[in-house]
């Protein structure tokens, strides 16, 4: 089964209808392992909802400054072209021009890889994505568009506010600031899915475990061909 957050929602969900059942049962639903009556089951589902919140409320986070970071990128490739535009307009700067030049380009033509959200595992590995090394990379290439202006005789005087060597330098500041950032919210959200996977799948204590073993209970106390196991037989976990 794929992970997703509309199935772990989905199985919660299947797994509250399950304990609705059992608290009807007659006579009283009474197995063998008590952290399978309905109370305590109830309280299992209830530590789920915490689980899933954590979950996508990191996501959230991260989402915002992978978001915030792909932002930057579009910012600094536009100055790119401006700043080298700049320096080709003025005569006194054509000995610049190709070394400028070639350090746009590179800024502009270069793609940043595909960001993919962290993978529900168990434990956690906690590697750093291409993606962010696609992203520092990016940042290597900014630099190097900025050591070529800072060397124009001139080129900061009467520039447009965004593309004074100054403010291009705090560009790259941000986009490293951002690079950490999203870096943090992987380690962040990587860390708060193991425990909710587990929670789901654990061989003995998950909520697929704990459903199977409820079926096992009804058959136990009421028979295989019981109305109470009837109902929840085919409830997955």
């Amino acid at each position: 089964m794929a992970n997703s957050e509309t199935t772990f929602a989905d199985r919660q969900q299947r797994g509250r209808e399950m304990q609705a059942l059992t608290l009807t049962f007659v006579p009283t639903f009474a197995p063998a392992d008590i952290n399978l009556g309905p109370t305590p089951f109830n309280t299992f589902l209830d530590s789920l909802t915490t689980l899933n919140t954590t979950v996508a409320t990191a996501e959230a986070v991260w989402k915002g400054n992978v978001a915030a970071r792909a932002a930057i990128v579009v910012d600094v490739k536009a100055r790119a072209l401006r700043a080298s535009s700049r320096v080709k307009s003025n005569v006194l700067w054509k000995a610049s021009v190709p070394a400028v030049k070639a350090a746009a380009d590179n800024v502009r033509g270069y793609r940043v890889a595909k960001v993919k959200s962290p993978p529900d595992v168990t434990p956690p590995v906690l590697t750093a994505p291409r993606a962010d090394q696609s992203y520092a990379d990016f940042k290597g290439l900014l630099d190097k568009l900025i050591a070529a202006l800072n060397v124009v005789s001139g080129y900061t005087t009467g520039a447009p506010a965004d593309l004074t060597i100054l403010s291009l330098t705090a560009l790259s500041t941000s986009l490293d600031t951002s690079n950490k950032l999203v870096a943090a919210n992987e380690a962040t959200l990587t860390a708060a899915r193991a425990p909710r996977l587990a929670a789901y799948d654990a061989a003995d204590t998950g909520l697929r475990a704990k459903m199977q073993a409820i079926k096992e209970a009804t058959k136990s106390q009421y028979g295989s061909q019981s109305a109470q196991f009837q109902q929840i037989k085919g409830i997955k976990g």
